[in-house]
Formats: structure tokens, sequence, C-alpha cells
């Protein structure tokens, strides 16, 4: 038992590491050094075969369309089609239901294929004049971003090209469109809940007499969202989006063809407002981006294969199919703790991949329902404070953990562990398990 216990202080390594911001390469080199040497693995096998060969395999099978997505969303940034579309669907909810128009807004462009982070800093200061004539307290402005950018538009529905649902993938031997009605069922019920809560916090907020306040600065940003997206129109900033869509789920194209003609078409759409911009400046920044996001997931990949390899991970796994509980339950129990140990969805979706999925489709679970119940267990625990999404979004917002944390918390970690709880019952009544 003793060889679990290696594998649960590298954990606890590297989640130490990733919450003091140590590059996230250095620290999955370190956990895999040291747990090899723990475990008793040659050390110069474990890291230039094992952790190499995983690492490079991943490169190899997710750069380019890592490259061509983080493209896309740079695209739909810079010429404004993203803020075009996120203005068109706040102003269609209204003031009223501002709250839930950020909520549904983030999501659509995060189905899109638009990273979340850029949605977030797009949606943000249009999130905070509606806000502004919502007359909302700002506290709760990171809780709706998250809501809709962090959660069921990345995982649970069929068709998107974000990572959760890119990753399983390769492993499984299966494509976006895995498990659809499965996924379009979670997704709704997630994305409702999420609604429902973030509409009951404005309304106690209101009752509570909170309102919406701001310093010049904040202002300021308030007056430069007016003028965002102005230059295209929202039906045309959605065509590119559409194409992805339709290309992935009519005609079952694959990820990276559909992502490259959707940019393609982007750039033709756009390229009265594109040709002004630094065209250079952005193929470099997407391509950077990628790179990045591809070598810091491949290096816990990496890590992930050490930890299969090790004596701990047979006993650990021996262990969770001795259980009573059904295959489903400890894959995305295991699925989801090591998303939150990572401090990221992708990360634990890949560690656990890495490390299981041939085990429990070797049991007889489908490929498709693997892969979506495993992606929306990934963003189960996977917002936990030292979360760097989390981080990231609570400096954008002006606001501290104490200030927002606790509605992050509810839309990205307790509804999301509730949906993927609902996902294994009903994936067990659906494909008969």
């Amino acid at each position: 038992m003793i060889s679990i216990l290696w594998v649960v202080l590298t954990l606890a390594l590297v989640v130490v590491l990733a919450f003091k911001k140590v590059n996230i390469v250095a620290i999955s080199v370190l956990a895999a050094a040291v747990l090899a040497l723990l475990d008793g693995q040659n050390l110069m096998t474990a890291l230039t075969d094992t952790f190499m060969t995983s690492a490079a395999n991943y490169v190899k099978n997710f750069l380019l369309l890592f490259a061509i997505s983080a493209l896309f969303g740079k695209l739909m940034e810079v010429t404004g089609a993203a803020a075009s579309i996120a203005k068109f669907l706040a102003k269609l909810l209204g003031p009223k239901f501002a709250i839930v128009g950020v909520v549904l807004t983030g999501a659509v462009l995060v189905y899109g294929g638009i990273s979340s982070l850029v949605i977030a800093f797009t949606l943000y200061p249009i999130a905070l004049a509606l806000f502004q004539e919502a007359d909302l307290p700002r506290r709760l402005l990171p809780g709706a971003i998250a809501a809709g950018c962090f959660t069921f538009a990345a995982s649970a529905f069929p068709g998107t090209t974000q990572q959760m649902n890119i990753i399983p993938q390769p492993y499984l031997g299966t494509d976006a469109m895995a498990a659809p009605l499965l996924g379009i069922i979670c997704g709704i019920i997630g994305l409702s809940l999420a609604c429902i809560y973030m509409y009951w916090e404005g309304q106690r907020a209101h009752r509570n007499n909170e309102h919406f306040m701001a310093d010049e600065s904040i202002m300021r940003d308030i007056e430069a969202s007016k003028k965002e997206g102005e230059n295209i129109h929202p039906l045309i900033a959605f065509i590119p989006m559409l194409v992805i869509i339709v290309l992935l789920i009519a005609f079952r194209v694959p990820a990276l063809l559909a992502v490259f003609v959707g940019t393609i078409v982007c750039a033709v759409l756009t390229f009265k407002t594109l040709k002004e911009k630094d065209i250079g400046a952005c193929i470099t920044a997407a391509v950077q981006n990628a790179g990045n996001a591809v070598i810091f997931t491949g290096s816990i990949v990496g890590y992930g294969a050490v930890v299969g390899a090790s004596t701990g991970y047979a006993v650990l796994s021996e262990l969770l199919t001795s259980l009573n509980a059904p295959p489903l339950v400890s894959f995305s129990l295991a699925t989801t703790i090591l998303a939150g140990a990572a401090g990221s969805g992708s990360g634990g979706l890949v560690i656990a991949l890495e490390a299981m999925s041939e085990q429990y489709l070797a049991l007889g679970i489908p490929a498709e329902v693997l892969h979506r119940v495993g992606a929306l267990a990934a963003i189960g625990l996977d917002s936990l404070p030292h979360n760097g999404a989390v981080i990231v979004l609570l400096g954008l917002c002006g606001m501290t953990h104490k200030d927002s944390y606790k509605q992050i918390f509810v839309t990205t970690v307790v509804i999301t562990c509730l949906v993927f709880i609902i996902s294994i019952m009903l994936a067990t009544v659906m494909y008969g398990l």
C-alpha cells in the first residue's frame, strides 16, 4: 500500500507547486522523477522513454488542432466578431436577464470553439455594461462568466472543438460527436441549473439593496465596450462558428479540417477589418498560445504515463476494479479527483485516460460513454481555488476569492459534480450498463 502513497505524494507536489505558479513542464518532470525514484523505476528510462514517449505522442496528436483552434479564436477576437456575438446575445435578453445573458453568451462562444479565457477577456467589458444597466453588483461577474465559459459548453455538448471534447478521441477512438444524446441532456440540465442559480443570486442582491459600483477605470472599460464589434454584423460573425458545427455534426468531418475551414471562412468574411490588423502578430500569438497549451498538457500526459507505469497505480487500479462500485463510477471519481489535484480539467482527463482508458474499455464500457462521462467528470473538481483560470478570471474582474469564489464554486464545482453523477445514471440506463 505504501506504493500508493508515493503516487499521492507526487500529486500533492504537483498541486503545491502549481499553486506557487511554478512552470507546469518543470512540475511534471520533477514529479515524474520523484515518483520514479520512490517507486524503484529506472530514472533515465522513466524520463527519456515513458515520460517523453507519451508527451511526444500527445504533441503529435494535438499540436496542429490546437494551433488552428487558437488561430480561429484569435481571428474572432481581433476582428470584433466575438464581441459582436456577445453584444447581440446579451442585448437579446435585456437587463432583466442580464446575468443569464452573460452565462449563455459565454456558453455559445465556448461551444463555437473560442478559448474560454479569450471569451472571458472579450465578454468582461460587455458584461460590465450589462451589469451597470441592470444595477447588479460586480461581485457576481466572475461567477456568471465562469458558469458559461468553464463548464458544460466545453465538455457536455457534442461537436465542440474544445480540449475536453478533443482529448479523449485518440485514446478511445471516438470523435467530437461521442454520445450525443447523453451529452445534450446533461448539457441542458447543467446550463439550466447554472442560469437559475445565478439569476437567483442576482435577485437576492437586489433584495439586499446591493448596487453596481465602479471607479473611473471601470467606467472607461464600459465606454470602450460600446465600440467593440460595431464593424461586423452579429449574423455574419456567427457564420464561421456555424460552418464548423455543421461540418462536424452533419458531415462528420475531422475536427482539424472543420476548424481550418471555419478559420478560412472567418478570414474571408472579416477581411475588411482583418487587413487593418497585424496579421503576422495574430498568427504568432495564436501559435505561441497553442504551443504553450500543448506542451504544458503534454508534460502532464508524460507524468501520467509514469504514474501508469508505477506499482502504486497497479495496486490502485486493482482496488478500484475490486470495488462494488460500477466501473463508470470508479473511472469518473478517479478523473475528477485527478482534475482537482492537478488544478486542471484537461490535465486530470489526460492522466486518467493515459493510465486507465484501456483497462476500462476492456471491461466492456462503450468508448463513447467513457468519452462523454470522462469529459463531464473532468470539469467536476477542476475549478478549485488553485485553478489557473479561476485566478485569472478573478484578477480580470478585480475581485478576490473572498468576494466572488462562492458563485464560481457553485456553478463550476457543485453543479458540475451533480451533473456528472446524473450522466453516470443516465448512461447506465441508456446503454444498459
